[in-house]
């Protein structure tokens, strides 16, 4: 793998030391103040939608004044239960069932199991001092601003701010009140401070334990960089977040939660898609979930997705022992990521901001590759796609792998250190 990363390199050098390569001249759409007026004009009507379906009784509580089910209701059930000491029950699926009847009403709950590490309990509890609404908005408004931040960050360019409130992952995420901002917050923080503040990276590396299947590559990328502060920062705060877990939940909760992960696996990822349309119909982003749509095998899918993280953490090792800008690694790295897990769904793609961050830097300080621009805006557009079917459409995988294509082309064409 390593020696065809640098064939590729110099078979390409001629033609990267050529300036007409690299000289592509910006698209009209791409002008700063296009993008402000473009990204203000989505995020508005999206605003403009939100507040429509909360008068029409479709979002945050019904005409009743009872919330209406979505991700979030299920996480504000476990805030409650965490508070009140009863967070094991959660993991036991007729257990599960009942606290969300009481709140929701009976026949009314969309997920019969719970499958998070109780790590995600740590970050759920305070929202159960708030009241419902309260707790909805605060979550999607924290965890934006932290996604927000991020990608500023990395970009540095007022204009990547209003780019995220326009992604049609943003309303996704905002509509249910889903995790993929806190998702990209963790993973773009960590990357943005990775060579600066190694040790602070890896306590960002750590909570993203709270979703674990994300990190998976990140030891490999530590491990191959030689980032050993922030691989052992990283464990370091596992452990810590997992004895603050035991300290304030007990142990129960971590002897309960294989057995809850066992029955979530059994109902979902090895479920018959037919058994579990609303979770397995198109609602996986992944390769295992586009297998598992189209009605291809439980064994198919899996030695499918196998194949796919192990090709990509083979790649992630090599790249990131390559003498690489850090930019392209990054971004190479957390979209990898969001490819590598079996288990993404459409509020998980909100976290593609991230590698779009990092190669919109490179691009910014290395100039454009011919037709990089044409294909994110495609990317860009079908991701809309994904919105308008409410999260059915499986081809956020195919997104990514596109993304990663445009990005690895980078890396064959100038990838080197010579431009930070």
């Amino acid at each position: 793998m390593r020696n065809a990363l640098e064939d590729l390199r110099s078979q390409s050098d001629h033609d990267a030391r050529s300036p007409s390569i690299f000289d592509v001249r910006l698209l009209g759409i791409f002008a700063p103040w296009r993008l402000w007026g473009y990204g203000s004009a989505l995020a508005a009507l999206y605003g403009v939608l939100l507040l429509a379906f909360y008068k029409a009784g479709i979002w945050l509580v019904d005409q009743s004044g009872v919330p209406v089910y979505t991700d979030f209701t299920q996480w504000w059930i476990a805030a409650l239960q965490a508070l009140h000491g009863d967070s094991a029950s959660l993991y036991i699926p007729s257990e599960f069932q009942k606290a969300q009847d009481s709140l929701v009403g009976a026949g009314r709950a969309v997920f019969l199991t719970w499958p998070y590490p109780p790590i995600f309990f740590l970050f759920l509890a305070p929202l159960a001092m708030l009241p419902y609404v309260a707790a909805f908005l605060t979550w999607d408004l924290v965890t934006l601003l932290g996604c927000v931040a991020a990608v500023y960050l990395i970009a540095r360019r007022s204009s990547a701010i209003v780019l995220v409130l326009a992604s049609p992952f943003t309303a996704w995420n905002f509509l249910g009140g889903q995790n993929g901002f806190l998702t990209a917050s963790l993973i773009g923080a960590s990357l943005h401070l990775l060579e600066t503040r190694p040790v602070l990276a890896g306590v960002f590396i750590g909570c993203l334990s709270y979703k674990p299947q994300f990190g998976m590559l990140f030891p490999v990328a530590l491990a191959a960089g030689n980032h050993w502060k922030a691989f052992t920062s990283a464990a370091a705060t596992v452990a810590l977040l997992v004895g603050v877990t035991i300290a304030a939940f007990g142990t129960d909760v971590w002897t309960a939660f294989p057995r809850g992960l066992e029955a979530h696996s059994a109902l979902i990822l090895s479920a018959d898609p037919a058994n579990a349309p609303m979770l397995l119909a198109g609602r996986l982003q992944t390769v295992y979930g586009t297998i598992r749509t189209v009605h291809g095998s439980a064994a198919l899918a899996l030695i499918a997705q196998g194949v796919t993280t192990t090709a990509l953490a083979i790649l992630v090792w090599f790249l990131w022992r390559l003498p690489v800008r850090y930019s392209l690694k990054a971004a190479t790295l957390s979209a990898a990521a969001l490819i590598a897990t079996p288990w993404a769904a459409a509020c998980d793609m909100a976290a593609v901001v991230v590698p779009i961050a990092f190669l919109a830097k490179d691009q910014m300080s290395n100039g454009a590759l011919p037709g990089e621009q044409t294909i994110m805006i495609g990317l860009f557009a079908s991701s809309f796609v994904i919105l308008l079917t409410f999260g059915g459409a499986p081809i956020g995988e195919l997104m990514m792998l596109a993304l990663l294509g445009v990005i690895l082309r980078r890396v064959a064409y100038h990838g080197e250190k010579s431009v930070a």
